[in-house]
């Protein structure tokens, strides 16, 4: 399988709360800005172990391209491990491929080891404002990604930018209020990490008009200064039309006081930011912009196809007409709507996405596929964060739902589910052609989760909500609070309720193993987690069932024969598993450490004196080896297995799990 363009590693000591914070904030900036919606450029943080050291191994071939970012501060200072790992990671990207830029966020911070890092220019972030550090960070990040993109020399520092900044601006709007163009100069002449800058108003004189702007705009991301009078001037509206042409970045600044005589209508299409005396917001949004251009390029070239024409943004008919037919336009996720598809379509040109192109082939309409999605019990250990697996999740079901999936979960329903999460996409993909806008969701509600008139009216359009009834030997005579819809109650209470809890939830995972076509799993809870409760008190919180719930889930998936696709780099369930399966040993399989849960002994008591069956590690263990990679997921090769044991890019496990799938 192709590896990813692009990954970048947040490198931190783990002890180091300000610089984990420091690298939660770069991580939404490149993947959760709302203005550049398809920015996703993937992250991994250090992989964490119990010591505290840094790890073995940063796993720097994971990608074609890795961009490094240590974040030097005091705790890594003082360590000398640490120092040397940094000194490391420089050395080896220096030498290969790979890029390594230092942010340094103390005095000391710099350089670490003196003797290999004593030539090596540092960010100094550290000389920031506070309120300003994390932007100025964020910022030069983006910067020199695009520098990298762009093809400088792995390991050296470029003075030149990736691309020049066109201004395409109306002159007689300059003197103006609000003086867009003015400030704009004025803070592009400060000391930028971007050097090289083109406007239209710098034409050398004697030169031919045209042919200058078309060389500017040949390589430059354009920044629209959209003013009053900028949509009556024919050289403004040549530069967004070559700029289009050419498929280069654009920006528009919507700076308009007053009216327009004629909206442009190709000015359209675009990420458009209101002025308000800031340029310094405009300037970062383009070169968000300019990122996501170059990585989406890249992306698109793995997806490409003889013929194929690539689009970084959504085709429109200013961009298409005139081609050559028959022509394909190869462009980003998600698809266009219904009615924009068709219109285009009347053009002779095709348009696809790369998954819509595979669902052509791997059509999964219909199709009920079981999710095992949840928090990772050690995602640090893995390199990762929430934030990884919460949008690798959402990234995952997001490219399901466009193949026509039906997605099965079972879970809660309160705010912060994922079910709730999953609904938003129904909503946002109901549009699509094709794509049915009832039952894409079916959601299991087992018993003892409370099911509400208020919350099956919630979900009435979005998601099929099924009841899993009380187990017929569980009633109020056990205990007063197993009424057949009973209000919450917590499986910590007493034997009695994580019994009734565990019996519940069986027969809620074993019913929707029957009645689906394959198990996703990501993540997984396998032991405690930190709950903070209202009080702001630290607390261990256990699962609920018999065992961990997604490893019963696998394990009655395994038993029944149902495909099981195991996605490993985020830890949890699918991550101990896959030990399993490999051969490597792991004490969380083992009762000695399970029955450390809260009543788990006196649960297992009950079982025994109940007659209920109890499938002990041992014997799940042995399942699990006596299937093999193979054997529990015939739909996909080994090869294809292994990828998905370490992927982080969603693209990339869709790809794999959607093919698979299209095999049934």
């Amino acid at each position: 399988m192709n590896k990813p363009p692009l990954l970048v590693h947040l490198v931190f000591h783990p002890e180091s709360e300000s610089a984990r914070s420091l690298a939660r904030i770069i991580h939404q900036a490149l993947n959760d800005d709302p203005v550049v919606p398809g920015l996703r450029i993937p992250t991994v943080f250090c992989r964490e172990t119990e010591s505290h050291l840094p790890p073995a191994d940063q796993g720097l071939d994971q990608a074609q391209r890795s961009f490094v970012v240590p974040l030097a501060d005091d705790d890594i200072d003082v360590s000398e491990e640490w120092c040397e790992f940094v000194a490391d990671l420089w050395e080896n990207c220096h030498r290969s491929d790979h890029r390594c830029v230092p942010i340094q966020l103390t005095a000391n911070a710099w350089p670490l080891s003196p003797q290999r890092l004593g030539e090596v220019n540092f960010v100094r972030a550290f000389a920031e404002p506070e309120e300003k550090r994390a932007g100025f960070v964020v910022r030069r990040i983006v910067t020199e990604l695009c520098r990298y993109l762009h093809g400088d020399a792995a390991g050296g520092t470029s003075p030149d930018a990736p691309t020049q900044l066109f201004i395409s601006h109306a002159k007689m709007d300059i003197g103006e209020e609000p003086l867009v163009v003015d400030q704009l100069k004025k803070y592009l002449a400060c000391d930028q990490p971007i050097k090289t800058w083109f406007d239209s108003g710098d034409i050398e004189g004697g030169s031919l008009f045209t042919q200058r702007i078309a060389e500017g705009i040949e390589d430059a991301s354009l920044l629209c200064v959209l003013t009053n009078h900028y949509t009556s001037r024919e050289w403004c509206r040549k530069e967004v039309l070559l700029a289009k042409e050419k498929q280069r970045p654009i920006v528009v600044i919507d700076a308009i006081t007053d009216t327009e005589e004629r909206s442009f209508p190709y000015l359209g299409n675009l990420p458009v930011v209101r002025w308000r005396d800031d340029p310094e917001a405009a300037v970062d949004l383009l070169l968000k912009e300019t990122l996501r251009h170059l990585h989406t390029l890249a992306l698109l070239q793995r997806w490409k196809q003889d013929g194929d024409k690539i689009f970084t943004r959504p085709p429109e008919l200013a961009t298409i007409v005139g081609m050559r037919t028959p022509a394909t336009v190869l462009y980003p996720e998600p698809p266009l709507g219904a009615g924009e598809a068709d219109m285009l379509g009347r053009t002779g040109v095709a348009v696809t996405t790369p998954l819509e192109r595979l669902a052509k082939d791997r059509s999964l309409k219909g199709t009920e596929v079981a999710l095992s999605m949840s928090e990772s019990t050690d995602i640090q250990r893995y390199g990762g964060d929430s934030l990884h697996l919460e949008s690798a999740m959402l990234e995952l079901s997001r490219y399901l739902l466009l193949q026509g999936a039906t997605l099965v979960y079972g879970g809660h329903l309160g705010s912060k589910g994922y079910t709730e999460k999953l609904t938003e996409l129904v909503r946002t993909h109901n549009q699509l052609d094709g794509v049915d806008p009832v039952d894409r969701i079916l959601n299991y509600v087992g018993w003892p989760i409370p099911l509400t008139k208020k919350q099956r009216g919630d979900y009435k359009y979005v998601a099929k909500l099924k009841r899993v009834p009380r187990p017929d030997d569980i009633d109020t005579d056990l205990h007063s609070d197993f009424a057949e819809e009973p209000t919450f109650f917590s499986a910590d209470n007493s034997p009695q309720h994580r019994y009734a809890w565990a019996r519940g939830m069986t027969a809620m995972r074993e019913l929707e193993t029957t009645e689906t076509a394959a198990r996703i799993v990501l993540g997984g809870t396998f032991g405690p987690t930190q709950k903070t409760g209202a009080d702001g008190k630290i607390a261990e919180k256990w699962y609920a069932s018999r065992v961990p719930g997604v490893l019963e889930e696998v394990v009655l998936s395994v038993e029944a024969g149902q495909p099981v696709f195991l996605l490993g780099a985020f830890g949890g369930v699918a991550a101990l598993l896959i030990d399993i399966l490999e051969g490597r040993d792991r004490p969380e399989m083992t009762w000695d450490y399970q029955k450390k849960a809260p009543h788990a002994e006196a649960m297992r008591a009950l079982y025994e004196a109940r007659g209920d069956s109890w499938k002990d590690y041992p014997e799940m263990v042995a399942l699990l080896r006596d299937k093999g990679i193979a054997g529990i997921n015939a739909l996909i090769s080994e090869e294809e297995h292994r990828t998905l044991f370490s992927a982080r890019d969603p693209v990339q496990m869709a790809e794999i799990v959607i093919e698979g799938l299209g095999r049934l």
